[in-house]
């Protein structure tokens, strides 16, 4: 048992996990942030569209190895499948130059591992239908290797543990199948076939995870600010520009907030740099808790922050604004209640062509807040919701 527990603690060092949400991490994508999702189908794609591409030229090319040492009514019927193989390889390396989505990147995945194994069972059973000897019979058994190549093209990819087990399973059946002993004496050549599949498998479930980890923990440090646990304005510019497109496409509605904390100058000059942390720490906490399941909040920098209402029209946006206020951002070091100033935007409604005169006329309304006596949120057609329970009578200047 004391071997056991060593052996998984070193298996936990070596993949970097320190706590079991970083373990949860690497079973299933559940907890996985909008930036990873993307990120991880991005690199699932193009690593896709590389295997695609190099095994449309290759699989077709190989037949005139087979034309020079198989018998020609076997190349003939290989020539055939491996024009069909070829062209589903170029097919799926085509959609994966599309934008990038962890539903279409799994779908190439399993797509490509699923071509290589039917091209197996089916070339197989015709090798089997011909007496081959020497050089043709070492051709032969080449085609054997092809599940194995696939599942040692795993490591290349970024998966997580269920991920991984269920685009190995069919490989697996495959390479079982084909392994089904006729005689006795095939029985120690079954046991060692699946037995280095299993061992390949393991060192690629390893290198995937591995992969995965440090993918999860670059990710992270590069999207999320330190202080707040938001996401940066890097990630935050992928995220509108994403759902700016996302909306466009589908002609759904989206609403952007753009707030700036009042008076927050005033903090740090009279309380210190490490109070006005701590009000930005509350203020984002407070934002995380009243937005949507789905929206997404942005540290855009300083004390503003961008808040992204996916499919929100402008009265859901300002249901949204009302449990803000109503919850509050926390509290100054003075014992004050936090408020922030809120410009309001909807692409439809304002007309937006871009995301980024999206922000642009949300950061205006927002400055024409402010100028308006601050605590307070200005949308279209002068749309304007009060903080409640807070002196409106602030002065314009900070």
């Amino acid at each position: 048992m004391n071997y056991l527990t060593a052996m998984y603690i070193s298996l936990r060092e070596s993949l970097g996990i320190y706590t079991s949400d970083q373990l949860f991490e690497l079973f299933t994508n559940k907890q996985h942030s909008m930036p990873i999702s993307r990120h991880r189908a991005a690199i699932i794609q193009s690593r896709v569209f590389f295997f695609c591409a190099i095994f449309a030229v290759l699989v077709p090319t190989w037949s005139v190895i087979d034309l020079l040492f198989l018998p020609n009514s076997l190349w003939r019927d290989l020539l055939f499948i491996r024009a069909l193989s070829a062209a589903a390889f170029a097919l799926l390396a085509w959609q994966a130059r599309q934008e990038p989505s962890l539903k279409r990147a799994r779908l190439l995945l399993a797509g490509m591992l699923c071509i290589t194994p039917l091209f197996y069972l089916v070339s197989d059973h015709w090798l089997q239908a011909y007496d081959l000897t020497g050089t043709e019979q070492i051709i032969a058994e080449l085609y054997a290797l092809l599940p194995f190549v696939m599942i040692a093209g795993l490591t290349l990819f970024p998966l997580t543990l269920t991920e991984l087990l269920l685009l190995a399973a069919p490989l697996l059946t495959v390479v079982i199948i084909a392994s089904i002993p006729q005689t006795n004496s095939d029985i120690p050549q079954t046991v060692a076939t699946i037995w280095l599949f299993s061992l390949i498998l393991g060192v690629a479930i390893f290198a995937s995870l591995n992969q995965l980890r440090y993918m999860l923990s670059q990710v992270n440090r590069a999207s999320y600010d330190v202080l707040t646990g938001l996401l940066t304005r890097r990630a935050g510019i992928e995220m509108l520009d994403l759902q700016f497109r996302l909306s466009s496409m589908s002609g759904t509605p989206l609403s952007i907030l753009y707030l700036d904390l009042d008076h927050f100058k005033m903090v740090n000059d009279i309380f210190g740099h490490d109070a006005g942390d701590k009000v930005l720490k509350a203020a984002a906490q407070q934002l995380n808790s009243a937005v949507r399941k789905g929206d997404s909040v942005i540290r855009w920098g300083g004390e503003e922050f961008i808040v992204v209402l996916p499919t929100a029209t402008p009265a859901e946006a300002n249901e949204v604004i009302s449990r803000i206020m109503q919850a509050g951002l926390g509290l100054r070091p003075d014992g004050t209640a936090t408020t922030a100033s809120i410009g309001v935007t909807e692409i439809q409604a304002d007309k937006m062509n871009n995301w980024k005169d999206t922000v642009e006329l949300a950061d205006h309304r927002m400055y024409t807040a402010k100028t308006q006596g601050r605590a307070r949120s200005l949308g279209a057609n002068h749309t304007e919701l009060l903080w409640p329970n807070v002196d409106q009578a602030s002065p314009s200047e900070e």
